[in-house]
């Protein structure tokens, strides 16, 4: 079978449409079209556009066996307009030449339920642009999409296409693209049914060379001229020609359009035939793919088994209108225009045995594990009931799958009579309308189950009201009326906002459903994921939430997949990959909205994730626009994530020097930690972030005795890690150690310094080997403090260096900025060692971003001199550049500007219109703060941002 499937949780991909078919041997090679297509790949875009049977594909084809580019190569069809389904198979024509390409790109718009496809397709153009080589990848019959979002897509793409991936589009028609653009620059290569006619001499050489014809000039010259150089045209004329003594008998009839050619000529070839031939023509016309053993069984199920593949070798030898698909000559198709005929012809002579033919090709299918396929067929063959039967066979495996859409497509084919004597049915379509949020359509039949419930309760008997006395399941398997009624309605009430009632409804699931049902497994598989998260172990938790992400994903569990998403955000910021946590982040706004694209409350869990990446990153103004949303999150949401915002927006308040404000938000945090839909350890935590804000506005005497009234065991004390989760223990530790750290400097007590690092050496192995960089970070900084406070400068700046260089690439500040003065001594001896030794990381721009940070800052007004710490620099001060939120086609604009290239010169090299180009130049004016090209620059080059 030649079947690949992405991943073992979905359906298959069927290998030749992701294939380079082979040619057929009678086949013109035509270096005057080639050398076209090759000057076309020097641009980003070749057309090929011409009615059927003009020889777009085999001309590919030929280019594809002859080209040193690797060639991807996407056979489109009509089930391609689903968007999933489209880009699962776009991404693996591209992996067939560089695996594992676009695996990112993929998980972000399956994840985003197809609301990302735009920023998808940024991470897929991104991550080919940093290639070293070149892809070519074609598109064969496009005119099959119609899907207006995905045509919009490739228009994105076309917009923004990397130099390094050449596109060829082959179509029976003006693709409905948006050309205008590039073929104004004159960026499009085209070839159409004028440029793809056979000339004169090619018709000699095709009936002399591929078809072993011996014709006189005069003949040749009339059937050029007759088929107007149309190659399906002259095939079948050379094909009848071989049966006729005089070819001018032929060319009497051979007059018309095309219409009638095709009619007239694929008779002649189709009479001359074999009556098994024949048959075999007619009988596996039905079939979009033909293979040995799927032909036997719908021409012939009780020939002898090779019987299908004997027949299939018999056409190609025969030039018969077939095209082999695969290295392997396994798999083969028709000619569309002659498939067509066959058809028209097997209605006209024996249209009862088509829905016969039908049947056989979708039990085939079903035997060999193509579902889609099989269902396809038999709904086809108007077999309403047989379908309804075979799609309820397979509910459990669809839903388990992910195939949702398919499924709701193909119980929406039957008739609503049918659908609704099978409730199983109903309730799949109900949940299946939903995810596509057909709202009205999905009330309707959750309304007609529930008014039918008493009825199939009834019909359930006593065997099964025993079941669920016992087990809290029925027999009718994971989708049975009742839970699945009960996840209709959570997902509902999440739509509306309503998270408790969707917690509600989630848990009545609980009691109804079995492990096995997705949507239970998808509340299941998240508490495995808060397993690993309580224990540390950050790459297990990573997994574990991915897991969980694609099972709620397939569930349609809407608030499990934003839940999960905003945690592996978390995690993935805590592993130092600031950036990827805020694209992850980004995924919960394109999950979250409603069918008119308009945000779901649910949008709002990932704003505290957004602000605290920017308040780790300095940009202070942004933050606290996220940061201060959460206060319209809607009461029913605020116990998932509101106790981290509070925390987050008190930390803000006290950069700002609103001491009071941050004071009154650590208040509501605390009750919040009181309230019965906290954890027991949220009060703790609460705790600790009092004691660490008073450290920070430099009120020792204010964190001792928060420490102390808080239940903390002595601050001598070491804390056991078996007491707390994880995150808990490691916030605890380190929040000791800085309190102990203050008393030490305080006191110029080395004990207590000393103790200080004995602390964080015990945490540190564990940071390490959980991958907890943002942790790493922390610990190296205050070891650079302690060290410094007890006279060991070398060793200070060798800690510091180490947590610049991990804080660097994601442009880490915070945690630095919090260091006060003892980092801002460092910090200069760390240049110097930077420059001396002219190592990569850090760059001597980094740490000058750092420092004019500090140069700048003032004690703030409010703070009392009740220590010798030195306070975090006041909000003033960390109003820097968003350097950190330059994309990278903005960077690009700016090293060319640094090049002296004028806007119009940068539009040429970027393929960008030139209004483009200055939205670029002004944004990036806007980030750095500056008001020219030269202030740009310099200002660019002060931070490290270009050379």
């Amino acid at each position: 079978m030649s079947f690949k499937s992405h991943s073992a949780s979905q359906q298959p991909l069927l290998r030749t449409k992701i294939s380079v078919p082979k040619i057929p041997p009678e086949f013109v090679h035509r270096p005057r079209l080639t050398e076209r297509i090759d000057r076309g790949v020097l641009g980003p875009l070749t057309l090929l556009s011409a009615p059927a049977g003009f020889g777009k594909t085999n001309l590919l084809i030929e280019w594809a066996e002859h080209t040193r580019l690797p060639v991807a190569w996407l056979t489109l069809d009509s089930d391609d307009n689903d968007p999933n389904r489209f880009f699962r198979y776009f991404i693996s024509a591209l992996q067939t030449r560089q695996p594992g390409l676009g695996e990112e790109t993929l998980d972000f718009i399956l994840s985003t339920r197809g609301g990302g496809l735009e920023v998808g397709l940024t991470l897929l153009i991104n991550e080919i642009s940093a290639l070293s080589n070149e892809i070519v990848l074609v598109l064969d019959d496009i005119q099959v999409l119609e899907n207006p979002i995905i045509l919009r897509t490739l228009d994105f793409y076309l917009k923004h296409s990397p130099y390094n991936l050449h596109l060829i589009l082959a179509s029976r028609c003006e693709p409905d693209l948006d050309l205008a653009f590039l073929r104004a620059k004159g960026r499009v290569i085209e070839l159409n049914a004028d440029d793809l006619r056979f000339s004169a001499a090619e018709v000699g050489l095709f009936f002399e060379g591929a078809m072993g014809l011996q014709l006189p000039p005069e003949t040749i010259r009339m059937l050029e001229e007759r088929t107007d150089g149309w190659i399906t045209g002259l095939q079948m004329a050379a094909i009848s020609l071989r049966h006729r003594a005089d070819p001018n008998t032929l060319l009497a009839n051979l007059q018309g359009d095309a219409h009638f050619l095709v009619d007239f000529l694929a008779e002649e070839v189709l009479d001359r035939q074999p009556e098994e031939i024949r048959q075999f023509l007619l009988r596996t016309s039905i079939l979009d793919l033909l293979t040995g053993s799927l032909c036997e069984a719908v021409a012939m199920p009780e020939a002898q088994p090779g019987f299908g593949t004997v027949m299939l070798s018999r056409l190609e030898h025969a030039n018969l209108f077939i095209t082999a698909l695969d290295e392997k000559r396994e798999w083969f198709r028709y000619h569309p225009l002659f498939a067509d005929f066959l058809r028209h012809i097997q209605a006209e002579i024996n249209p009862a045995e088509i829905s016969v033919l039908q049947k056989r090709a979708s039990e085939w299918f079903e035997r060999n594990g193509n579902l889609t396929e099989a269902i396809r067929f038999l709904l086809a063959s108007k077999d309403l009931q047989g379908t309804a039967d075979l799609i309820e066979g397979n509910i459990q495996s669809m839903v388990k799958t992910g195939d949702i859409s398919s499924l709701t497509h193909w119980i929406g084919q039957l008739p609503k009579d049918i659908i609704r004597s099978r409730p199983g049915l109903s309730i799949v379509y109900a949940w299946g309308l939903m995810s596509a949020y057909r709202l009205d359509e999905a009330r309707y039949w959750i309304d007609d189950l529930q008014q039918g419930l008493p009825l199939i309760e009834n019909q359930a008997g006593p065997k099964n009201e025993e079941r669920q006395a016992t087990s809290g399941a029925d027999d009718t398997g994971p989708w049975n009326f009742h839970g699945g009624l009960a996840i209709c309605e959570s997902f509902l009430a999440v739509l509306q906002g309503d998270t408790e009632k969707a917690t509600e409804y989630s848990r009545l699931a609980a009691n109804f459903l079995d492990a096995e049902n997705p949507f239970i497994h998808s509340l299941f598989a998240l508490e495995d994921s808060l397993y690993f998260i309580l224990s540390g172990d950050t790459p297990k938790a990573i997994d574990a939430l991915r897991d969980t992400i694609r099972i709620a994903l397939q569930a349609n569990n809407l608030l499990v997949s934003i839940i999960a998403t905003c945690e592996l955000a978390d995690m993935q910021a805590l592993q130092g990959h600031l950036t990827q946590a805020w694209a992850t982040l980004q995924k919960v706004r394109y999950m979250a909205v409603d069918p008119d694209g308009k945000p779901l409350s649910l949008a709002s869990l990932a704003d505290t994730g957004f602000g605290e990446i920017l308040l780790e990153r300095g940009s202070l103004d942004e933050a606290q626009v996220f940061l201060e949303s959460k206060g319209q999150t809607p009461q029913s949401l605020r116990w998932l994530s509101n106790l981290d915002g509070l925390i987050s927006l008190a930390h803000l308040r006290q950069l700002q020097g609103n001491f009071s404000g941050a004071q009154d938000l650590i208040t509501q945090a605390s009750q919040l930690a009181l309230g019965t839909e906290s954890s027991e350890w949220d009060d703790i935590l609460v705790s600790a972030v009092a004691v660490r804000l008073a450290l920070q506005r430099a009120d020792l005497p204010a964190a001792v005795q928060l420490w102390n009234r808080s239940g903390f065991s002595d601050f001598n004390q070491k804390i056991h890690l078996e007491n707390y989760p994880y995150h808990v223990y490691e916030y605890l530790l380190l929040t000791q150690v800085r309190l102990l750290m203050a008393m030490g400097r305080n006191r110029r007590d080395k004990a207590c310094l000393q103790q200080t690092l004995e602390l964080m050496n015990s945490i540190q192995p564990d940071a390490e080997c959980f991958q907890r960089v943002t942790s790493q970070i922390e610990i190296l900084v205050l070891q650079a403090i302690a060290w410094d406070a007890l006279g060991d400068q070398p060793r200070a700046v060798k800690n510091l260096l180490q947590a610049l260089t991990l804080g660097e690439p994601e442009g880490y500040r915070r945690v630095f900025l919090d260091g006060g003065q003892p980092v801002a001594n460092l910090l200069t001896s760390c240049r110097c060692v930077a420059i001396e030794t002219g190592s990569l990381l850090p760059t001597a721009g980094y740490i000058d971003s750092l420092l004019a940070v500090f140069t700048n800052a003032a004690r703030p007004a409010q703070t009392p001199p009740s220590s010798e710490i030195i306070p975090a620099p006041s909000s003033s001060t960390l109003e820097e550049p968003q350097t950190a939120f330059l994309s990278p086609r903005e960077t690009e604009v700016l090293i060319l500007v640094s090049e002296g290239k004028s806007n119009r010169e940068i539009s040429a090299q970027l393929y960008l219109a030139l209004n483009t180009v200055k939205r670029h130049a002004y944004n990036i004016y806007a980030k750095l703060d500056v008001n020219n090209r030269t202030q740009a620059v310099s200002r660019a080059r002060q931070l490290g941002l270009i050379p």
